[in-house]
């Protein structure tokens, strides 16, 4: 069963008390401007109110018009009605449409916050006769035209249940009003269909950026984590016989791990929205290392670039990096052992990727590759490009990934 009762006792419910003051205090200032027209417009004195009416209206929403405005009364409707409307962007353009729809309501704050001071002033008419009555009853009270008289003692009993009536009826009103004014301000200050698709771009456009970021961190630990323990691996092996290999190893180790130290740096940075992490530069051109690295550690590694890659535009070059980078780690973490074959071509058209290593047999069975693929097929699309893996055979069971992204005419 509802309790009728149960809303005149939340505190949050006469918030309409405060916000009505304030829209109140909001035509002080236009007041004198609005009495010119009813001054000047020759009528009797209903005409007059009108037009001094319209006039208010007229110069409060021209004052609700400005651009910062919708900000402001977000922010006190959140603030003194307990509405959680979101706040237009920092620093985005505010549509007339939304100019017009902050216009709206600050005409509608003020009109009602002066119809619910009305309202309250004529149902206070119930503690008037109470307190007639209190002080010894026998004034004639005006009330719609007819003269009422409190008689005291007794006969005058009935103006206290008027009062209790009259106090119920008050405290409706500032609840219904409080609605009203919350209903109203999520419909005129509320996002509009164009905001709520721009903010959906901005939250598809942030995970997308995280999604990014994963990769960056999937492609540059990953890959570092591989060459380290292979390295570590044959050092353990070489301590003894090998010294100067166990330097080397050591050496390419500490240089692996520092350029992941950076990628790691940088992808934190943006997490934390750090505008001073600068992004390292990894390009097409410096892919050498990578086979480098894994030669030190005692990989076999056949690597060759041919091309103009050094003209590439940035992007694709840093994403072409990343797409050896990943294809190298997969060969490394996946392969059986022999020899891994890296081709870079840069052609008039196009970028062509070649990654061939000897395959385990139960990978070749499977023709599954590593956990990597998706992820480079994912950087292989957003390139447009096109992406093959698979297992081949060439009198040995072998892994060919081979990844062609179009190139637009460097003509």
């Amino acid at each position: 069963m509802v309790n009728p009762f149960k809303p005149l006792v939340r505190i949050g419910g006469y918030r309409s008390v405060p916000f009505s003051l304030l829209g109140m205090a909001m035509t002080a200032l236009p007041f004198p401007f609005a009495l010119i027209p009813a001054v000047l417009i020759p009528g009797d004195v209903t005409l007059k109110l009108v037009y001094g009416i319209l006039a208010m209206g007229l110069l409060v929403a021209l004052a609700g018009l400005p651009g910062p405005m919708r900000k402001v009364g977000v922010w006190f409707a959140n603030q003194m009605l307990g509405t959680r409307i979101a706040q237009p962007p920092p620093h985005a353009k505010v549509a007339w449409a939304e100019r017009r729809r902050s216009a709206a309501w600050l005409v509608v704050h003020t009109g009602l916050s002066w119809v619910l001071f009305g309202i309250g002033g004529f149902l206070t008419i119930g503690f008037v006769f109470a307190l007639v009555w209190v002080g010894g009853g026998g004034s004639p009270i005006e009330f719609f035209g007819e003269r009422v008289t409190v008689e005291p003692g007794t006969a005058g009993l009935w103006t206290l249940p008027i009062a209790l009536l009259t106090l119920l009826a008050i405290a409706y009103v500032l609840v219904g009003f409080t609605k009203l004014f919350q209903y109203g301000a999520v419909a005129l200050l509320g996002p509009s269909a164009a905001e709520r698709v721009a903010a959906a771009e901005v939250r598809a456009n942030h995970f997308a950026q995280r999604n990014r970021l994963a990769r960056e961190l999937h492609d540059s630990i990953g890959h570092t984590l591989t060459t380290s323990t292979i390295q570590a691996a044959a050092a353990a092996e070489l301590v003894d016989s090998e010294p100067q290999l166990v330097r080397r190893a050591l050496g390419t180790i500490e240089e692996s791990s520092r350029m992941a130290l950076e990628d790691l740096d940088h992808v934190l940075g943006l997490l934390r929205e750090d505008n001073s992490s600068r992004e390292p530069e990894r390009r097409l051109v410096e892919a050498a290392t990578l086979a480098e690295r894994a030669r030190s550690g005692g990989a076999v590694i056949d690597y060759e670039l041919t091309g103009p890659a050094a003209e590439l535009p940035a992007t694709l070059s840093r994403e072409a990096y990343r797409i050896v980078q990943e294809g190298l780690t997969n060969a490394l973490r996946h392969a059986h052992p022999g020899p891994v074959t890296v081709r870079v071509a840069v052609l008039a058209d196009a970028l062509r990727i070649e990654i061939v290593n000897p395959l385990k047999e139960t990978v070749a069975a499977s023709g599954r590759g590593g956990n990597g693929l998706p992820g480079l097929t994912e950087r292989v699309e957003a390139l447009r490009g096109e992406l093959v893996a698979g297992p081949a055979f060439d009198g040995e069971p072998l892994w060919r990934l081979v990844t062609t992204i179009p190139l637009r005419s460097r003509s």
